[in-house]
């Protein structure tokens, strides 16, 4: 039986109502962040104050600051939109997975990557590939305790192989048309955590594709479509308000701007093609990276992309090798807005959404290789079904299955 519509009506309609009683105005507080952002060209009063909190006496702080000098910029710069390239490759890359399930005899994994290049002012076509990886062995799909592993831990590896691919990628095309553009579809600050297994080697392999990118000379940028939970500038900005005492003695979060985000502002600070001051986050997280090699912390920007007919703000995620070049800011800048402008009305990359295409595993194609999986092991198990099936599981499976008609 489908979901019964009707019966939700009258909660839909106290939804709406509820909606109707919040004010989800910001006006006031939008107004006092823009003021702050506008007073804030003092490099030197933001990295004294930055200074403050990274001292022994201050902790907690997580919100943006300049990168250091001299590749510093103003935090309320606003960065004109550059002149596009005339050429470039652009190699995008988008992962999915399909995740261990303990009903299968022996459980598997799958992760598929998908790799999508395509030469600006060229007339090659773009050439894409996906990268499809099963995993079955015991020792590689069961921690240590013989438990199957997580959901986030099958996250973790398929984002250190969509980093590795790209690498190879660029390392391959290292020699072709510049600038290359790698565009990775998330945050840079990849972090893996201790409870998942096998975290520090799979820390290491991410390092070491970062590695291997800045050694092809490739300009990697994380893209953040609509990055509604990003408040780095924000925390900047009441960190900026508060004297040196209130920094050691008050929370540093949001603080009176808090309910803004990071798009607030730049919604209303940037025009359509235009960026902001580039920034890093200061975090113990980042602060790793940049103790592995100043050239691996990682940077970010705003910009304000548009298709034409619809703007949408999207944060940019850098390495501090491509931060510290103007040149090459410049140029991934000016790709991506080239990049937003060709999907009609969807301003968002088209390489990225082209390697999402074709990495993602749908429905269908879960159900193909799990039939693909149960005719080989007949080959080997014949009296076995690989999936064992509970009464409860078998129920569902004959009321979910689709009927046909039968005439006498």
């Amino acid at each position: 039986m489908s979901l019964e519509f009707n019966k939700l009506v009258e909660q839909v309609e106290k939804f709406g109502r509820m909606a109707g009683k919040f004010n989800f105005d910001v006006g006031d507080l939008l107004q006092v962040a823009l003021e702050r952002l506008a007073a804030a060209g003092d490099l030197d009063a933001v990295h004294q104050r930055i200074e403050l909190v990274r001292g022994p006496d201050v902790s907690g702080y997580r919100g943006a600051a300049p990168l250091d000098a001299p590749f510093h910029e103003p935090v309320n710069t606003i960065g004109a939109r550059p002149t596009t390239p005339d050429t470039a490759t652009v190699i995008a890359g988008d992962g999915s997975q399909i995740y261990p399930d303990e009903k299968w005899r022996l459980p598997y994994y799958l992760t598929n990557i998908g790799i999508y290049t395509y030469f600006h002012g060229d007339n090659r076509i773009p050439t894409q590939a996906t990268l499809p990886k099963l995993v079955f062995h015991p020792d590689h799909v069961r921690d240590k305790s013989k438990r199957v592993l997580p959901s986030k831990a099958i996250d973790c590896l398929r984002t250190v192989r969509e980093m590795e691919e790209l690498a190879r990628c660029a390392w391959e095309l290292r020699d072709d048309a510049r600038p290359l553009i790698v565009l990775y579809d998330n945050h840079l600050l990849f972090w893996v955590n201790s409870d998942v297994p096998g975290h520090a080697e799979l820390s290491r392999r991410y390092l070491s594709a970062l590695v291997r990118l800045n050694d092809a000379g490739a300009l990697l940028a994380g893209y953040v479509s609509q990055p509604t939970r990003s408040r780095l500038v924000i925390r900047l900005l009441h960190l900026l308000s508060l004297s040196d005492d209130e920094v050691r003695t008050t929370e540093l979060g949001s603080g009176d701007l808090e309910g803004l985000r990071d798009i607030d502002i730049f919604r209303h600070v940037l025009q359509p093609g235009e960026r902001s001051a580039l920034m890093v986050q200061n975090s113990p997280r980042n602060l790793a990276y940049k103790q592995r090699g100043e050239s691996y912390e990682v940077a970010f920007f705003y910009v304000k992309v548009t298709s034409g007919y619809q703007d949408e703000i999207a944060r940019v995620d850098l390495p501090v090798w491509v931060a510290r070049d103007k040149a090459a800011v410049d140029a991934l800048h000016g790709i991506l807005l080239h990049q937003c402008a060709m999907q009609g009305r969807n301003p968002y990359p088209y390489a990225l959404t082209r390697a999402d295409e074709i990495a993602v595993v749908s429905g269908q194609d879960k159900r193909k290789l799990e039939e693909m999986i149960r005719m080989a092991w007949r080959q080997h198990q014949p009296e076995l079904d690989p999936l064992l099936f509970s009464a409860k599981t078998w129920g569902k499976q004959l009321a979910r299955s689709s009927k046909r008609t039968h005439e006498l």
